[in-house]
């Protein structure tokens, strides 16, 4: 148990700050704390470390969280990076929506921001400043946070959840000891002489390499994920439903589509324990061996990946090629990548034209709608495109996947639950006939509290 301090020393007033009467309780804070603490354990890291560095991608979306406790960096967790502003490339004038981008401090913490909360990173930096003399700019804006919500104007906003975090760590460690590294791309992935290539800015080689520079001190393993061998289709099912062991027999056989269905099962904890690394296996399995599903899930996995893994770019990609193979899923997936605003404009500009809504309809169309046997994660999914603008037809899809035996459809019932919510009991008693041991015994309130815990 992280023990109770106190908080908010000697923070400063920032832009966007609401009334102190509305100063996040210190309890948000704790809570914050104790997530990390488990965090830095799985890690083997001591909390609170010495040190933060966190490493903002642009392109790829992901905020790396890194500690230093003793000698070198440990990686401890990514965060999503949930709007992108501008393009990719360094800010150079006010008014321009670019996120900067060069190694940074945290100047300042904000408990009243009016996106949650809020640290403000020095921009501009002796670097920015130095280079904007050389090209005679002036104005180059300021009041660059790292905040909740997902809306942005050349900050990063990481959702309410991450920002608790993030502000809860940086007040425990000191923002002397905060280091803000933001860069267009992974250039521990991407050679410097590349990026700066697609820029018109003179001196932009000489930032990027000394950003790769910086980096080298955060080493990622080796990218271990290759594209599919073919082009991606939609493959008969054949092991049975919600059956690891049947799809793992069958996958070793050299069937890609119960591959897919393992990584699936394994991946999100359905009906077997969660094992992300043989998810991932599996799917990557089934996606490199042509299987729609498998890119569909393995985009979906690239998304929500609390890792290294964590790539807007590589999940655009893969559900991409998933929709144009035919899956219903893949094409739900890219659907909403394309309307969650997570796209810089070099990667947006394929989702131009009506294509989120498009894909949207494909995947209403592929679907399944029986919900039963496999087509209850196909419901779950119908579900899940319906959030959060009709709630009714969510509910619908939500409780028809749980009846069909799906877990994840439960889960979406209990956390829809409210007035006008149908009893979810019931469908955890038809699924447990069904053969979802998962179901039997469960009751709507035990669903809403583990659902609430791991919001």
């Amino acid at each position: 148990m992280v023990r109770r301090v106190g908080w908010l020393l000697g923070i400063a007033a920032l832009a966007g700050a609401r009334p102190a009467a509305a100063t996040v309780p210190s309890a948000v804070l704790l809570r914050a704390e104790e997530r990390l603490a488990s965090q830095f354990a799985s890690r083997g890291v001591p909390y609170p470390p010495e040190a933060v560095s966190l490493v903002a991608l642009k392109a790829e979306a992901r905020l790396e969280l890194w500690a230093r406790s003793g000698a070198g960096w440990t990686f401890v967790r990514s965060y999503l990076v949930r709007a992108a502003s501008g393009r990719l490339g360094p800010k150079l004038r006010e008014g321009d929506r670019q996120v900067p981008e060069g190694v940074y401090r945290i100047a300042a913490l904000n408990p009243n921001s009016s996106h949650h909360l809020a640290l403000r990173v020095d921009y501009p930096n002796a670097f920015d400043r130095a280079r904007a003399a050389e090209d005679g700019r002036t104005k180059l804006g300021g009041d660059i946070m790292i905040h909740g919500g997902n809306e942005s104007v050349g900050c990063l906003a990481v959702g309410d959840a991450a920002v608790e975090e993030i502000f809860a760590l940086v007040s425990r460690v000191g923002t002397a000891n905060a280091q803000v590294i933001l860069s267009p791309v992974d250039l521990r992935r991407v050679d410097p002489a590349v990026a700066s290539a697609r820029g018109e800015t003179r001196w932009l080689r000489e930032l990027y390499t000394s950003l790769a520079r910086e980096l080298r001190a955060f080493a990622l393993p080796p990218d271990d994920v290759a594209p599919p061998r073919k082009r991606p289709g939609v493959a008969r099912v054949r092991c049975r439903a919600y059956d690891a062991a049947d799809c793992v027999r069958r996958c070793a056989r050299g069937d890609v589509g119960s591959c897919a269905r393992a990584g699936l099962l394994y991946a999100h904890g359905l009906r077997v324990g969660r094992d992300a690394a043989r998810g991932w296996a599996f799917l990557t399995k089934a996606c490199s061996g042509g299987d729609a599903f498998g890119c569909a899930e393995l985009g979906r996995l690239y998304l929500d990946d609390d890792g290294f893994r964590r790539d807007v770019g590589r999940a655009l990609q893969l559900t991409e090629a998933a929709c144009e193979g035919g899956d219903g899923h893949g094409c739900a997936y890219l659907a909403r990548l394309c309307s969650d605003r997570v796209l810089y404009p070099e990667a947006a500009a394929r989702c131009a034209n009506g294509r989120a809504r498009r894909a949207w309809q494909r995947a209403l169309a592929a679907l399944d709608d029986r919900c039963d046997g496999w087509g209850a994660y196909d419901c779950a999914t119908r579900a899940d495109m319906h959030l959060p603008d009709d709630v009714r037809a969510a509910r619908h899809w939500a409780a028809a996947s749980c009846a069909g035996g799906d877990p994840g459809g439960c889960t979406a019932l209990a956390r829809l639950g409210g007035d006008g919510a149908p009893d979810a009991r019931p469908l955890f008693a038809a699924a447990c006939r069904r053969g979802g041991v998962w179901a039997c015994g469960l009751t709507t309130s035990g669903v809403v509290a583990d659902a609430a815990a791991s919001r």
